[in-house]
C-alpha cells in the first residue's frame, strides 16, 4: 500500500482521544504529510511531547475534557473552524459518539467508523456472547447475570477458573483498575458482583481459558464502506502484563495460516453486524481442543496500532481513503516476524522470567534494541524519553521510600 498514493489530499484529521492509540494514529497519519490535531488529552499525555503534535484549534489543551458527546464534538469542530476534517476516534466512548454524529448527514466532517448496532453488540460483553453463541463460533463460556441471585453455584471448569467480566471494559477499569475480577466460590463472586452493581456497572461470568499467554493472538484489520474486508494482519503475543487480565507487552507478527480459525471466525462475526472500519480482535488457543476462541473485539484503533502500520498495514490510511470515496486496495502480504515490544511494562513482565532462569536481562535488551516500540522511535524521540524518564523516577521514588519495585506505570 502506498503511502503516497493521494499525497494531493490534506484533508485535515482530528484524533479524538489521545495515550498510546492516539499516538500511533498521529504518527500513522503525520508521516504521510497529512496535518491531524489531537483532542483530548490529558496534561500528562506523552502524545504531548510528539514533534507532531498539534491541539485542535479554539480548544484550550490545558484544561479537563469533559466527557464525550455529539453536543460536545458539535461544539469543539465549530470552535476549531476547520473547513473539514477526518474523525478518528481512538477509545470506545468517542467511537459511540461519533457513529451517532455519522448518523447525522455533514459533507464537511467524515468518518469511517462501525455503526451504532454494531457497536452495541460488541462493546458489550454479554451482547457480543449472544452473537457468537448464535453464530456457533468458538468462545469461552459465558453465563449472563443480572444480580447476585443469578449465581447460585460456579460452573465446573477443567484445568482453569471463573471470572468476572465487564459488559464495558472502559468504564470497568476505570472504576476498579482492572479487566476482570477472578472468583474462587459463590460467596465471593455474589460479594464482588455485589460492588459492581452498586457502582452501576454490569458483567458477565466467564471461563477463563488456561494455557500460557503465548497461547493468545490478535487478527487486526479493516474493513471498507461495503463490509469488504481488505486488510488482516496476525500477532501472537509473546508477554503480558499485569497476569491474566493485563495487556501485551510483548508480540510479534505471524502470518494468517497460523491462525486459519480466528480468520474464518473474524469473518463470520464482522459480516453478521455489518461492519465496517478498523478493527482488532483478540483470541486465545485452547490447549483442550485446539480451538481459537474470540475473547474481545476493538472497533477502533487499538494499543498496538502503529506496529500493525510499520508491518505495512496502514488501517488508518485505509480508513481516511475510504471515507473519501477513494478505492481501497486489498492488502496481500505484510511484514512476518517482526516484533513489537512495550518495554516499560514488559520490565515487569520479565521478572518472574529471569528469576525462573529461563531468560536473562542481557537477552531482553538485545531484543528491545532490535523491535518497534510503541512509544519509542527514532523519527519522534521524545515521548520515547519522556516515558523513560518518568519510570525511572518513579522506580527511584518508589524503591527510596519502600524499599520495593514500582507499581505498573501508565502511559497516558
Amino acid at each position: 500500500m502506498s503511502v503516497n498514493r493521494r499525497a494531493a489530499s490534506q484533508l485535515p484529521v482530528v484524533i479524538l482521544s489521545g495515550g498510546v492509540t492516539g499516538l500511533g494514529v498521529l504518527r500513522a497519519f503525520a508521516r504521510q504529510g497529512i496535518p491531524a490535531f489531537v483532542y483530548p488529552t490529558a496534561l500528562t499525555d506523552v502524545l504531548r511531547h510528539s514533534r507532531w503534535y498539534r491541539a485542535l484549534p479554539g480548544v484550550d489543551d490545558r484544561a479537563p475534557a469533559p466527557t464525550p458527546s455529539v453536543a460536545l464534538l458539535e461544539k469543539v469542530l465549530a470552535d476549531s473552524r476547520l473547513p473539514g476534517a477526518f474523525l478518528c476516534p481512538c477509545c470506545d466512548d468517542w467511537n459511540r459518539v461519533v457513529a451517532e454524529f455519522a448518523e447525522r448527514p455533514s459533507g464537511a466532517f467524515i468518518s469511517m467508523v462501525p455503526p451504532r448496532p454494531a457497536l452495541e453488540t460488541l462493546q458489550n460483553k454479554a451482547n457480543l456472547a449472544t452473537l457468537l453463541q448464535t453464530l456457533g463460533v468458538p468462545m469461552p463460556d459465558t453465563r449472563m447475570i443480572d444480580s447476585s441471585a443469578d449465581i447460585s453455584e460456579l460452573p465446573r471448569s477443567e484445568d482453569t477458573f471463573y471470572f468476572l467480566k465487564p459488559r464495558n471494559s472502559q468504564s470497568f477499569r476505570a472504576r476498579f483498575g482492572t479487566k476482570g475480577v477472578r472468583v474462587r466460590t459463590v460467596e465471593e463472586a455474589r460479594r464482588r458482583l455485589d460492588e459492581i452493581t452498586f457502582a452501576h456497572m454490569s458483567v458477565v461470568l466467564q471461563e477463563y481459558i488456561p494455557g500460557s499467554f503465548a497461547e493468545h493472538f490478535f487478527i487486526d484489520g479493516y474493513a471498507d464502506h461495503s463490509g469488504a474486508i481488505k486488510a488482516l494482519f496476525a500477532r501472537r503475543r509473546l508477554r503480558i502484563y499485569p497476569p491474566d487480565f493485563g495487556n501485551s507487552t510483548s508480540m510479534g507478527s505471524v502470518p494468517l495460516s497460523d491462525v486459519p480459525g480466528a480468520v474464518e471466525s473474524v469473518r463470520r462475526v464482522l459480516a453478521a453486524v455489518n461492519y465496517r472500519g478498523i478493527f482488532s480482535v483478540e483470541f486465545k488457543r485452547d490447549p483442550r481442543d485446539g480451538a481459537f476462541k474470540l475473547l474481545e473485539i476493538n472497533a477502533r484503533p487499538w494499543w498496538f496500532v502503529d506496529f500493525a502500520v510499520r508491518c505495512g498495514v496502514d488501517v488508518c490510511r485505509m480508513a481516511y481513503d475510504d471515507a473519501q470515496g477513494c478505492e481501497v486496495p486489498a492488502l496481500k502480504t505484510y511484514s512476518v516476524g517482526a516484533t513489537c515490544i512495550f518495554p516499560y511494562q514488559d520490565i515487569f513482565a520479565m521478572q518472574p522470567l529471569v528469576a525462573a532462569r529461563q531468560t536473562s536481562w542481557w537477552r531482553w535488551l538485545v531484543e528491545v534494541t532490535r523491535a518497534l516500540q510503541p512509544v519509542g522511535c527514532t523519527d519522534d524521540p521524545m515521548p520515547g524519553i519522556v516515558g523513560t524518564a518518568r519510570v525511572l523516577t518513579r522506580a527511584l521514588r518508589n524503591r527510596l521510600t519502600h524499599g520495593a519495585a514500582p507499581p505498573l506505570p501508565v502511559l497516558e
